[in-house]
């Protein structure tokens, strides 16, 4: 059966973990910085040592490409992202570009040639240092001319780090695309739960909805040391008891779904000040609009009963919600044929991170897997993924794309469902 050659991939792994490295093991390469523009750069120049061609769009994604013969109109495509968080780790996003650049690496020097064109994708900006999932909005055609001026960074710093790379922001809306036939992303899981239950693969069936609500408890201000407690309209018993209680509502009512209230602050703010005011910040997920709306009225329900409890009143207000992504059950079985050929177990599971795939499963079948992360750590300089697993990730990669060559070339009659 057709391998990767892994000794080359880990050590592409470890060569692009040395671009923007920290002092403590882990990478600093927010997007488009110096040390991100380096890593873009290494990946160019690997793309053309392997002899494959190399593309870069308006958004500034990069690809490698394996054609096929004749050329194809539309295209498989894989990957992930090279840029990090601040002081992040090695494997988030790297390895998934690794890997899918490996696998047509793998195919080339085997003499494979594909029914349909393949591409591994850098997709910029998924880690929000401009805007959450850049690349893949603008492929996606999500972007606005109005987002950026909502961007992380100020008009100036944006158009200089576009400028850095060659790319403007009407070039950005300018690079959607009609020609993608089917997108896979391995990731990292950033959890344990497949750790936990020693499985190989986590096969991602959706990815997440994300909901936030602001919300503000308000009672009455008073001294903290005259007023008895019994008659005190504090608005932070309100809010914990919110807090507490819908942890417990969640664990019981919607798992695997979660909730969140990671921004919480009191007024007037003084130790000897009973607090009038609270706001926090409340955010939820699910993998289906369904389990959302029942969580949210569910929420702003016991919202309500804290408030009465304490004698307080709430107010709240929604953002626009992150809406969940189904993933394709064709691309899904891809994977799920190619981890049986190599022997490897999986179960389906929920992604509770955004990435690029939910933007791609809106213009092609896509879908996502998962290798362990050890003790669930990410977004930290002590991420770490074994070898083996790293391995394990690309000949599934491999054998997945070889899976989604026999399947959907069959839909292209010209190539005649061949590799």
């Amino acid at each position: 059966m057709l391998r990767i050659n892994e000794k080359r991939l880990l050590s592409d792994l470890n060569e692009l973990a040395q671009i923007g490295a920290t002092a403590d093991g882990g990478v600093d390469r927010p997007a488009l910085s110096e040390r991100d523009i380096a890593a873009r750069a290494w990946y160019q120049r690997k793309i053309a040592e392997a002899g494959l061609e190399y593309a870069m769009d308006g958004a500034g994604n990069q690809s490698a490409i394996l054609p096929s013969d004749p050329p194809s109109e539309k295209r498989i495509l894989a990957g992930s992202h090279l840029d990090s968080v601040p002081n992040g780790g090695r494997y988030d996003g790297a390895l998934g570009v690794l890997v899918a650049f490996e696998a047509l690496r793998t195919l080339k020097d085997n003499g494979i040639a594909p029914a349909v064109t393949l591409e591994a994708v850098n997709f910029t900006d998924e880690e929000s240092a401009i805007m959450g999932l850049m690349g893949s909005k603008a492929v996606v055609g999500q972007l606005t001319m109005a987002d950026f001026e909502r961007s992380r960074v100020d008009v100036n710093e944006l158009t200089r780090r576009f400028s850095a790379v060659g790319i403007t922001r009407e070039s950005m809306l300018a690079a959607t695309r009609d020609d993608v036939l089917a997108w896979v992303e391995l990731h990292i899981e950033q959890g344990t739960r497949l750790e936990s239950s020693g499985v190989d693969i986590g096969v991602v069936n959706a990815i997440v909805g994300i909901r936030s609500i602001h919300v503000s408890f308000r009672g009455e201000a008073a001294h903290a040391g005259t007023m008895p407690m019994d008659l005190r309209r504090d608005a932070l018993w309100g809010a914990a008891s919110f807090v507490l209680r819908a942890k417990d509502h969640v664990m019981r009512n919607y798992s695997p779904g979660v909730c969140n209230v990671g921004v919480i602050s009191a007024e007037p703010g003084a130790f000897n000040i009973v607090p009038a005011e609270v706001y926090c910040a409340l955010e939820f997920r699910h993998g289906s609009d369904a389990e959302m709306d029942l969580m949210q009225a569910d929420l702003i329900h016991l919202l309500e009963e804290c408030a009465a409890e304490f004698d307080l009143s709430v107010s709240y207000a929604a953002t626009p919600p992150v809406i969940p992504a189904t993933m394709s059950e064709t691309v899904m079985n891809a994977i799920e044929r190619a981890a049986d050929q190599l022997g490897l177990s999986h179960e389906r599971m929920l992604s509770f991170a955004g990435h690029d795939t939910q933007n791609m499963a809106n213009i092609a079948p896509s879908a996502m897997y998962f290798v362990p992360s050890v003790k669930g750590i990410s977004h930290n300089p002590d991420e770490y993924t074994t070898d083996a697993d790293c391995v394990k990730g690309a000949n599934l990669m491999l054998h997945t794309l070889l899976e989604l060559l026999r399947s959907l070339s069959k839909s292209l009659p010209q190539f005649g469902g061949g590799i």
